[in-house]
């Protein structure tokens, strides 16, 4: 108006919400009873994400964690930056035990702004722990996305003879005839699985459950599909 002419100002507007994608690479995620890891299949479905936010212009991060986070890329709009998404999910390699609750404790109380996360997992870790840990991520105001990736060896426990398993983790071995034991496995394994998803409903958190042996499109399109509805 002082100088009698006009002016278009143009900036842009930071995203409101960051999506941070949490990643459990630790050593139980690498069992495959085919082709596909959970872990690979995870590292997948981050991928995809990372994809799908940062090509509609929103921001996103990735944590990697296992019994602590060890790769983390922070919030990025960029979308060049989905290969340097897609090589550090690529490069990394598991080994350690799993401690999912600390870590979402660790996120909650470092991202104190409301975004969304998204944890992809196979949750096997203190039940408790883990749903404290979202309750942190809730009452800071973030949406959470719990994405349960299992092999369908794990949800159907199909194997048959004398069979020695060798547990991830820590956890040892053990030899025994699966058809003695398959009853009691699937019982404490459902209800494993009912006390998750009960604990997520409860905190108002959109749980997947997520089989290895799903085509991973029909995995992704099926949610991306359900949240266009939402």
């Amino acid at each position: 108006a002082r100088s009698d002419r006009y002016y278009v100002r143009q900036y842009e507007q930071e995203t409101n919400y960051v999506t941070h994608i949490l990643v459990d690479g630790s050593e139980s995620m690498k069992y495959a009873s085919g082709t596909t890891s959970k872990l690979a299949y995870a590292k997948q479905m981050a991928a995809v994400l990372s994809y799908v936010i940062l090509n509609q212009r929103d921001a996103v991060s990735l944590v990697l964690f296992d019994n602590a986070v060890q790769k983390f890329i922070p919030r990025t709009g960029n979308l060049n930056s989905i290969h340097n998404i897609m090589h550090t999910l690529a490069a990394f390699q598991p080994e350690q035990t799993t401690s999912v609750g600390p870590v979402l404790h660790q996120i909650a109380q470092t991202n104190r702004r409301r975004g969304i996360v998204i944890l992809i997992s196979d949750l096997f870790d203190d039940e408790q722990s883990i749903l404290d840990g979202i309750q942190h991520l809730r009452f800071g105001g973030h949406e959470v996305i719990v994405f349960h990736v299992l092999d369908v060896a794990e949800t159907e426990f199909p194997f048959k003879g004398n069979v020695e398993f060798i547990g991830y983790e820590q956890t040892g071995r053990m030899t025994t005839r699966p058809n003695e034991i398959r009853k009691s496995y699937l019982a404490n394994f459902n209800g494993f699985l009912g006390r998750v998803r009960e604990g997520c409903e409860k905190n108002k958190v959109h749980y997947v459950q997520v089989n290895t042996s799903a085509p991973l499109h029909e995995t992704m399109t099926g949610y991306l599909a359900f949240r266009l509805k939402t």
